[in-house]
């Protein structure tokens, strides 16, 4: 992840993480939810993670197969729901591997 310029901050491009200004998150990024723009802060610094190589695959694949059964309230599944920081939790792990 890039880290937000002051650019990003102005214009609040949707969908496109950024590393978190926000102490103890990893990153951040602004959603369409409900008609308006709305921040999100997601994972957790410090936790060992897959692109700084302080995590094995075998811990990404755990970490996945966890988070990928965490339900909201209404029952469904967060991992599916863009305006979750589990989604784009999930999916900043994901995009990793592609790199």
């Amino acid at each position: 992840m890039k880290a937000a310029s002051n650019e990003w901050k102005m214009n609040k491009p949707l969908n496109q993480p950024r590393i978190s200004n926000k102490s103890g998150k990893k990153g951040m990024v602004y959603i369409l939810d409900k008609g308006k723009k709305r921040l999100i802060h997601f994972g957790q610094s410090g936790a060992p993670d897959f692109a700084s190589g302080t995590a094995t695959k075998a811990q990404q694949k755990s970490y996945l197969a966890r988070s990928g059964g965490i339900k909201n309230k209404a029952g469904q599944l967060t991992k599916d729901l863009k305006s979750s920081p589990n989604f784009w939790s999930q999916r900043s792990t994901l995009e990793i591997n592609k790199i």
